[in-house]
């Protein structure tokens, strides 16, 4: 387990590399390339050590704007995907409990509890690729990370793309 959350760390969920996106989440099923850049806007990574710009985009048959975070960041979280993944995988498959963790690791326990809560209540509706039925938290991530490390920057990248503000890596329920 530890050298897999390596690989991922060392990979894509660990990146802070603007990606390009190769859809639009607003019309998803259109194929020719209908959207522009359009403006930047700043976000924190890592807490408050480091700011990034992200890219906007502007679709032009709806109207309206999205942006696709570097695979290394979820939604509305600071830190990198990889790392939450750590974390998420000692507290739930380790039984590790969230003050031990938070100890050995310098993170706030309140982060940590609100990690695994929101994960908690929305791993009943993700799926994963060729996967039937809701799964529990251990048992998700279980088989989450019985893909391989490409397959898993794949999972977390389409759902950013599909659903940029209520996706799977953001632990909100589809």
């Amino acid at each position: 387990m530890k050298a897999l959350v390596a690989s991922l760390w060392c990979t894509a969920l660990g990146s802070l590399v603007p990606c390009e996106p190769s859809r639009c989440p607003y019309c998803p099923d259109r194929p020719d390339r209908h959207w522009i850049r359009w403006s930047f806007y700043s976000r924190y990574a890592e807490g408050e050590r480091e700011q990034i710009d992200v890219q906007r985009y502007f679709c032009k048959l709806e109207g309206r704007t999205f942006s696709l975070l570097p695979d290394g960041l979820l939604p509305y979280q600071h830190e990198r995907a990889a790392t939450i993944l750590r974390h998420l995988w000692a507290i739930f498959v380790e039984d590790e409990a969230v003050s031990t963790r938070a100890g050995q690791e310098n993170v706030s326990r309140t982060t940590l509890s609100r990690h695994a809560a929101l994960f908690a209540e929305a791993v009943s509706k993700l799926r994963l690729p060729r996967q039937e039925g809701a799964l529990g938290p251990a048992d998700f991530l279980k088989r989450l990370f019985g893909f391989a490390v490409k397959c898993i920057a794949e999972i977390f990248r389409d759902s950013k793309e599909l659903e940029p503000k209520h996706s799977l890596v953001g632990f909100y329920p589809r």
